[in-house]
Parts: structure tokens; C-alpha cells; sequence
């Protein structure tokens, strides 16, 4: 990877639980899970069952640094199964040649590394928390905060919002959140990852709302990505007989909505339904195309670069 490229990976575009099998091979099965990679940094959105593979992938490709730890930053949206569920799967938290750095939103009282011991207990887990040994730090992430992760060092490091940070390199990543309440029960955050002068904005769980989510758009304005849930068509989320209105998700839709009035360059529909196979999704994909110039259904092993 030269210096100044940026690569984003797609390794679980799913929704609700994995569906792997015959009929989501072109889309993929597994749970939410994205990789950003600079020069030296692994940066992880969210860890459902598609950081399980990514794990293996790091594995392989970086087994030491020279003596120094190898960096892994994971941010975590909200701490639904399908946002987490693969972490005690994820080797590299295992490995002590790896520093590991979790960074999530405090929801319903919980701060992040609560919700994670609580979710890796005996009675839901083979393994804890504490037996993650690579060297690990976790901390809630707040919406008045951002995180820097720098080349020139392996840790990532908090600051104010307002507060103004020295020696930022180009290829630094420069990372903020807001919260939107448009998920069951207390909400999601929603990042902004900016580094090479290209913007990423990562909105899955999010639920539109009529004439678009201002927040958002104005929070994702002129990105250069935006990854958008669009779990369900619009004839299932306004179903009489089971509507999906509430339940926290997009339409294609509503994801085509923020992306115009935000002017983003490029729109990755996420978080499918698992009900879509591989036959739905193209439609979905072909829907989509007539509402916004550059977007495409995200699939497992899909590389942006840029």
C-alpha cells in the first residue's frame, strides 16, 4: 500500500444475524464489519461475525513489528449481537504481539466495556472479556471527543472536539461521531473518519425519517463514502401486517435521500436484510441506481480505494 492510499473492505454487510449459504455467496452472510486501512493503522467498524475472517487475514499478514505492538483499532456502533458477535472469535485479540483498542458509545447507563463483559459472560460465551490477552483498551467514545490514530505512533489518542491537535499528517485518521436516537433502545453512533483528504461516513442502524435525516445529512455533507443501512424495501417497512417502521433501519429510499441532499460522491447500501438473497439484492442494487448516480450494494470483499 503506497502512503498516501486509503483502502476500505467490506467483510459482513449483513443485518440482524448471518445467513451463509448457496443463495447469499455473491452478497456474503456475515454480520457488520468493515476494514480501513492507511500506511500503518487496522481500523475496524463494528465487529459482528465478519471480523472473524478479517482476524485470520491480519493473522497472516502481520505477525510482528520488530518488537513493537501491532495496532487494531475497533470502533463499535452500539453493542446489538450483530455488532459484536464475532469479537470473541477475533484471534488477534488473542495474540500478544497485537494491541488491541475498542471504542464505543456509553448506552443505557453502560459504558462500553460494561455492555462488552456483560455480552461474554458463561451463560452467553465460552470466553471473557479478560481472556482477550493481547493488550487491549477500551473506552466509551464521546460525541464532544474525537480520535486521532497517527502513523507516527501505534496508539490511537482521545481529545475534545474543540481542542486543536499539532503534527497531523495527511494519512492520520481523524475520527468524529454524533448519536442519532433512530435506532431501539438508546440510539447509534454514527462516524466520520476523514484522512488523505477524503471523507468516510459509516451510518448503519439508522431509521430515515420524511424529507431525510438533517443530522445527518448535514454531518455526512460532501463525503467522499457514505456507508448507509438500507435493510428493507419500502413495501416491507410500511407492511400492514408487519410493518418494519420503528424497528430502527432504512430503506434504499431513505439511504438515497441523505445521499443526494448531502451531495456525498459515493453511496454503499449496508446492512442487508437476511432475507435478501443474492437475486433480491441485485434488484435492490438496480433500484437504487435510478435514484442516485454513483451507488452500489455492499458485498463481502468489496475494496474501495481511495
Amino acid at each position: 500500500m503506497q502512503q498516501q492510499e486509503l483502502l476500505i473492505r467490506f467483510w459482513g454487510v449483513r443485518g440482524s444475524f448471518p445467513v451463509p449459504g448457496p443463495a447469499t455467496v455473491k452478497y456474503g452472510g456475515n454480520t457488520s464489519c468493515i476494514e480501513i486501512r492507511n500506511k500503518k493503522h487496522v481500523l475496524i467498524l463494528d465487529a459482528g461475525t465478519g471480523i472473524i475472517p478479517l482476524g485470520e487475514k491480519v493473522l497472516q499478514e502481520r505477525q510482528n513489528n520488530n518488537g513493537e505492538l501491532l495496532p487494531i483499532t475497533v470502533l463499535l456502533s452500539h453493542t446489538h449481537h450483530d455488532h459484536i458477535q464475532g469479537l470473541p472469535f477475533f484471534k488477534p485479540a488473542y495474540h500478544k504481539n497485537y494491541a488491541m483498542y475498542v471504542y464505543g458509545p456509553e448506552l443505557l447507563g453502560r459504558d462500553i466495556e460494561t455492555s462488552l463483559t456483560h455480552s461474554m459472560e458463561p451463560e452467553y460465551c465460552p470466553v471473557k472479556l479478560k481472556d482477550l490477552s493481547a493488550q487491549k483498551s477500551i473506552h466509551n467514545f464521546k460525541v464532544d471527543e474525537k480520535l486521532v490514530i497517527r502513523n507516527s505512533i501505534y496508539h490511537p489518542q482521545l481529545f475534545q472536539r474543540r481542542e486543536p491537535v499539532t503534527d497531523v499528517d495527511a494519512a492520520d485518521m481523524i475520527i468524529t461521531s454524533f448519536k442519532s436516537p433512530a435506532h431501539p433502545t438508546d440510539g447509534v453512533y454514527i462516524y466520520k473518519i476523514k484522512t488523505n483528504g477524503k471523507t468516510i461516513v459509516y451510518s448503519t442502524d439508522i431509521e430515515g425519517v420524511a424529507g431525510g435525516d438533517k443530522d445527518l445529512i448535514q454531518f455526512a455533507k460532501s463525503a467522499d463514502v457514505l456507508i448507509h443501512d438500507a435493510q428493507y424495501l419500502s413495501d416491507e417497512y410500511s407492511d400492514p401486517d408487519f410493518s418494519k417502521r420503528g424497528f430502527g433501519h432504512s430503506t434504499l429510499e431513505m439511504a438515497c435521500e441523505v445521499a443526494n441532499k448531502a451531495e456525498v460522491k459515493k453511496l454503499i447500501l449496508y446492512h442487508h436484510d437476511p432475507s435478501h438473497d443474492d437475486i433480491k439484492m441485485d434488484e435492490i442494487e438496480a433500484q437504487a441506481k435510478e435514484l442516485f448516480p454513483d451507488v452500489c450494494a455492499g458485498r463481502e470483499g468489496m475494496e474501495i480505494w481511495l
